[in-house]
């Protein structure tokens, strides 16, 4: 049984504090651990101490979240993905070892219930019809040159480099080496907590230079790669998820951010780059990893594969 009457929200208070300052992990990592916990307490009101912890109120918890209405957009749609059912089943499982590991409960409340299956059976990476279309939307629907500029290197740095968003926000300009012609993801950015560099490619070069020339011109200052239009300072994730509905809005794409880091991998794969370069170029201290993103790649996109098989 669980230490009578201690409230869970302070419980996990003290948890963040050690994941931030002891365990060093990323910003991104503690967000998402945030994010759950949250829903968990608006969902589960009536769980307000550990002592109330239980199998059964995880099993109503993950019935709730399936069956309950939410707002999307402007729609209303009901229960969530099996793949967010997972997320939250792993992200409050490291939560509740926690607790364990310090004495709180005595066994864990997911002991039992297993992590939901995810079959990746959908095509998660952009067609190139769908990337033309993104780059026309912006250059037909920018009221200025520096808008154009920005976002048009804004598509080329995530299909040309395969970053993840935490990576994005995080750039800055002195991360630029175009001597070099590298970009480098350091290390306090990056899920791996590895710098890594990424070779730049000629189309992201042009676009590189012709937005630095830009914001330059304009007189922008900031130490962030990525600007905000408000003000002279690095864009937001809330900006960012602004961007995102707008390039959805103007091109007719239905896309997340994600599906750039799916392309990248992809298009490597096809271009017959090894899988340890490719584990390399994205940042995955785990090569299993690196197989899922190729997942993406349907049966028609290896025909030159299959072509090269001799007797």
């Amino acid at each position: 049984m669980g230490v009578m009457g201690v409230q869970l929200s302070e419980l996990f208070n003290q948890y963040i504090k050690e994941c931030r300052y002891s365990a060093c992990l990323r910003p991104e990592t503690i967000r998402g651990y945030i994010a759950v916990f949250n829903l968990f307490q608006k969902v589960m009101p009536e769980i307000t101490s550990v002592d109330l912890l239980s199998k059964e109120a995880l099993n109503e918890y993950f019935k709730r979240i399936e069956t309950r209405d939410r707002k999307l957009g402007n729609k209303i749609v009901s229960g969530v993905k099996r793949s967010t059912i997972k997320t939250h089943w792993a992200k409050l499982n490291v939560f509740f070892k926690w607790l364990k590991e310090n004495n709180y409960i005595e066994e864990n409340p997911l002991k039992g219930i297993k992590s939901p299956r995810v079959t990746y059976d959908d095509f998660k990476r952009l067609e190139n019809n769908e990337i033309n279309k993104i780059y026309s939307a912006v250059v037909n629907n920018s009221k200025n040159s520096l808008v154009m500029r920005r976002d048009t290197l804004m598509i080329s740095l995530l299909l040309y480099t395969g970053i993840r968003k935490g990576e994005f926000i995080s750039l800055q300009v002195k991360d630029i080496d175009l001597y070099r012609r590298l970009i480098i993801i350091r290390g306090e950015t990056s899920k791996s907590k590895k710098t890594r560099e990424i070779p730049i490619h000629p189309t992201l070069l042009f676009h590189l230079k012709d937005y630095l020339d830009e914001r330059k011109t304009q007189g922008y200052k900031s130490e962030f790669l990525i600007i905000s239009l408000t003000s002279d300072r690095g864009l937001s994730r809330e900006g960012l998820k602004h961007w995102v509905n707008r390039m959805i809005e103007i091109s007719g794409v239905k896309f997340h951010l994600h599906q750039f880091r799916h392309t990248f991998a992809c298009k490597l794969t096809e271009a017959g780059t090894p899988t340890a370069s490719l584990q390399k170029l994205m940042g995955h201290t785990d090569i299993k990893m690196t197989s899922k993103y190729t997942r993406s790649l349907k049966a028609e996109d290896m025909g030159m594969e299959i072509n090269k098989i001799s007797t």
